[in-house]
């Protein structure tokens, strides 16, 4: 059975991350889906430790920010430029 301040130091490790990935807005961070990999384990580890409601909704927050980063780093690389011809003379 996991202890209370060991849920929170892991959940603690997992907003780090989270902030480490967040930090510039708008720039592409090196090694964002290592860090994003690293919270996304932790966040699997904490799913098992919580006993509560306050830790279920906690766990819960936290899977939903870490699924918007997700969907945000993946989206950048997918996009392609599309650029308008133009007339020929």
């Amino acid at each position: 059975m996991a202890t209370v301040a060991e849920f929170i130091e892991i959940r603690q490790q997992i907003e780090s991350l989270i902030g480490q990935i967040t930090a510039p807005a708008g720039k592409g961070i090196p090694g964002s889906t290592q860090r994003l990999g690293q919270a996304t384990q932790l966040l699997a580890t904490l799913k098992g430790m919580a006993d509560n409601d306050v830790q279920e909704i906690c766990v819960g927050r936290l899977t939903r920010v870490l699924a918007k980063l997700e969907t945000k780093a993946v989206a950048p690389s997918s996009r392609k430029r599309v650029t308008k011809r133009q007339p020929a003379v």
